[in-house]
């Protein structure tokens, strides 16, 4: 319980004085009374009309309380305020099938890995908005901004890689992740761009790209995924069961490098899972922010019931004094 008025209740301080002041009245009055009365036998009337006065007492109690306002809370609502903006721009090329022979057993592809170390990421972040967007020759948004990461995570694990005409269009990537922010401005804004590939098609370059980030002040993260050494694409065989497919590294890490540095943003190799792992702490830390909470309460009014036990009192006071109390002249 709380008071919205708590001034009021300075009142109470001189509620003592007032008792005092009514109990010397009610003494002297019964003195005069016993003088005109002789040896007369008290009676329960007699005993009870002095004590009148302590349920006025009693009233001003609840009254004043009532002046300060009562609360109790009977909802309470928290409220983020929004952190960093961020948007994952994900590759979906056939290459992101890739499983890296040098890798820990079993192996994953790169895809596998990326979506595994990104969940992870989202339930890190519980205070900003993330979105999503996939691409391949061609860039689309996968999940506009969002706080609901448990349904952005189902969204990340619903990403295929075939769902897009096969190639690497970095800019497009970039300029997809630049419009959902730029739709919903924040006081801080990045995108992390995770490939394997180098850019060859699109309608925008990536060194294009970056500098409209820089003009926009986002920064952009990008991560280099794969081992540098074999890979393999597993491929279904037209006889039965699957043949791998050998292919070489083709990670263009001078144009990541430039785009990472052109933004104000940091580039990472991440060879396996554990080191991707380590490149999102580290993106975590890079993106660290302050987040604000604001909490919104709904109150009751306690005010009218201390008001109406109070006039009940003054009420039952009032109706004693002129019937079974009643005092003669």
């Amino acid at each position: 319980m709380r008071f919205n008025a708590p001034p009021f209740l300075f009142l109470l301080l001189l509620l003592p004085w007032l008792a005092l002041r009514w109990h010397k009245v009610g003494e002297s009055g019964g003195y005069a009374l016993a003088a005109g009365m002789g040896t007369l036998p008290l009676t329960w009337r007699s005993r009870l009309a002095p004590r009148l006065p302590w349920l006025r007492l009693l009233f001003l109690v609840l009254a004043i309380l009532a002046l300060a306002r009562p609360q109790t809370v009977i909802r309470e609502v928290k409220v983020h305020s929004e952190g960093c903006d961020l948007v994952v721009a994900l590759d979906l090329s056939s290459s992101m099938l890739a499983e890296d022979l040098q890798g820990p057993q079993p192996r994953r592809n790169r895809l596998a890995m990326a979506k595994v170390v990104l969940a992870d990421f989202l339930r890190g972040r519980p205070g900003d908005r993330i979105g999503l967007v996939a691409f391949a020759a061609r860039a689309y948004p996968a999940a506009p901004l969002t706080l609901d990461h448990a349904w952005l995570q189902e969204a990340v694990a619903h990403l295929q890689s075939g769902a897009i005409e096969d190639g690497t269009a970095l800019g497009d990537a970039i300029l997809a992740a630049l419009n959902r922010l730029h739709d919903r401005p924040a006081k801080s804004q990045a995108v992390i761009l995770i490939t394997d590939g180098r850019n060859n098609t699109g309608s925008l370059g990536p060194q294009a790209a970056a500098a409209a980030a820089k003009a926009l002040g986002v920064r952009v993260h990008t991560i280099g995924i794969g081992s540098r050494g074999a890979a393999v694409i597993p491929m279904d065989n037209p006889l039965g069961g699957t043949v791998y497919r050998r292919v070489a590294a083709d990670l263009d890490e001078s144009v990541l490098v430039e785009i990472a540095a052109t933004t104000g943003g940091r580039y990472f190799r991440a060879d396996d899972q554990g080191m991707m792992a380590q490149v999102f702490k580290e993106i975590d830390r890079l993106e660290t922010h302050r987040i604000e909470e604001k909490a919104y309460f709904t109150y009751r009014e306690l005010y009218p019931g201390f008001l109406l036990a109070g006039l009940a009192l003054l009420l039952t006071e009032g109706v004693l004094r002129s019937t079974l109390l009643r005092r003669l002249p």
